[in-house]
């Protein structure tokens, strides 16, 4: 696509020339159009080689929206499941779990399916094979706390006792610590 509109500029100038019907300042316009539309393109395909630009990506998996960011072919870990990370953290740890399966799964396919006409192949099998072995996802879970036994509720307040009867020296406390510390 690029060198058909490199192609077409070019032509289109040297249609104007061969007609001399072209002023100079027309020409060094049309010159200076060719060479900038000729850099960005050269430019542009660097760029997408080297992976410069930071893509920001959101994909719908197993029903878990997953969001994240990569540059220069790399996982920005930081950036998964970003908007949830402040709001929600179970909602965040189920993503993130979602993410790093979807890492190892999109890998996987890399491995088994190879695609060496692609030049992007390799940068991609690369991100997310490097992802998959990487990223390390938020484990959270809710649930109800354990019982806690008489005894060590005794403890507890004993504890609690002797440090506070330590630093007043009240009579008072020091009989409430040796009540309960017995």
């Amino acid at each position: 696509m690029r060198k058909v509109v490199i192609q077409r500029v070019v032509m289109a100038v040297l249609l104007l020339v061969s007609r001399g019907a072209v002023a100079e300042n027309f020409v060094l316009q049309s010159y200076l159009s060719f060479t900038h539309s000729l850099s960005r393109a050269i430019s542009q395909q660097y760029t997408e080689s080297a992976g410069l630009t930071l893509d920001s990506v959101m994909v719908d998996y197993q029903g878990q929206p997953v969001s994240y960011q990569y540059q220069m072919w790399r996982l920005k870990p930081n950036s998964v499941c970003l908007p949830l990370k402040d709001i929600d953290v179970l909602q965040y740890s189920q993503c993130s779990m979602a993410a790093q399966q979807l890492f190892k799964e999109t890998c996987r396919q890399f491995i088994n399916n190879p695609n060496r006409k692609d030049w992007l192949y390799p940068k991609y099998k690369r991100l997310y094979c490097n992802a998959a072995a990487s990223f390390q996802p938020v484990v959270a879970q809710v649930r109800l706390s354990l019982p806690v036994e008489e005894n060590t509720v005794k403890k507890q307040q004993c504890s609690l006792l002797v440090l506070k009867a330590m630093s007043s020296r009240d009579p008072l406390d020091i009989q409430l610590r040796d009540e309960a510390c017995q």
